[in-house]
């Protein structure tokens, strides 16, 4: 049985966060897969969450076309194209963290590490069916649009889904290698275990939105620089 959808206060303001930013048009790609990534670094990262998270935004999405008017299906496929960035990043960041537990190998129990691989493997499931959820309830554009998305991602793929097919053979081997090295068998901790591997995906998240950052920083203090010796 699905949980029940939280609506708590950090919900509602990533909703209307993300409806503000495609209202406003401006990078909504590289802004609402930002949105969403710090979203999950502020709480971890798990099969819930991230169901929360990417459910909200599509959400503050349908809200947010609406100002945009006969360009509100180019909009939306662009913020769209956040939602499944921000995703791939948590798929990815989730990976390093089984990587990393499979390491400790006297630590955790191999099914609960499976179980957490096979969660991952689900996450493009879930974004087409979030997609297809938020599409029947909500606006008229959204019913026509996400619709029209969705038909388009299960015809050609996403590269989410690939990078994701990846990830999960990847981390197959892994465990299979952790298993012959003494990975345990007999034990089922399978709440801390998920509890652990969420908070180091998003520890690893919050690191790689502060590289990104840092970055973006150097590099316009480059430009600022250059600019003044031009002139």
């Amino acid at each position: 049985m699905a949980a029940e959808p939280d609506t708590g206060p950090d919900l509602q303001r990533l909703k209307s966060a993300v409806q503000e930013t495609v209202a406003s048009g401006r990078d909504l790609q590289a802004r609402v897969r930002d949105l969403m990534l710090a979203a999950f670094s502020s709480t971890g990262v798990d099969l819930s969450r991230i169901q929360q998270v990417t459910r909200t935004t599509l959400e503050g999405v349908d809200a947010g076309v609406a100002a945009h008017g006969s360009e509100s299906a180019r909009v939306a496929r662009q913020a769209v194209a956040g939602v499944e960035d921000a995703l791939l990043q948590a798929a990815e960041a989730s990976s390093l963290a089984i990587q990393e537990a499979a390491g400790h190998a006297g630590d955790f129990a191999r099914s609960d590490l499976k179980r957490a691989v096979d969660e991952l493997a689900s996450l493009e499931t879930l974004f087409m069916d979030t997609l297809a959820d938020v599409a029947r309830a909500g606006s008229a554009t959204a019913k026509i649009t996400f619709a029209d998305i969705q038909r388009h991602l299960q015809h050609s793929g996403t590269l989410f889904g690939e990078r994701l097919a990846s990830n999960v053979g990847s981390l197959h081997e892994v465990l299979a290698l952790a298993g012959r090295e003494g990975l345990q068998s007999g034990v089922d901790t399978a709440g801390k275990v998920a509890e652990h591997l969420g908070r180091v995906a998003g520890a690893l998240l919050a690191g790689m939105q502060q590289g990104v950052t840092e970055a973006g920083m150097r590099t316009a203090g480059k430009d600022d620089t250059g600019g003044k010796e031009s002139s």
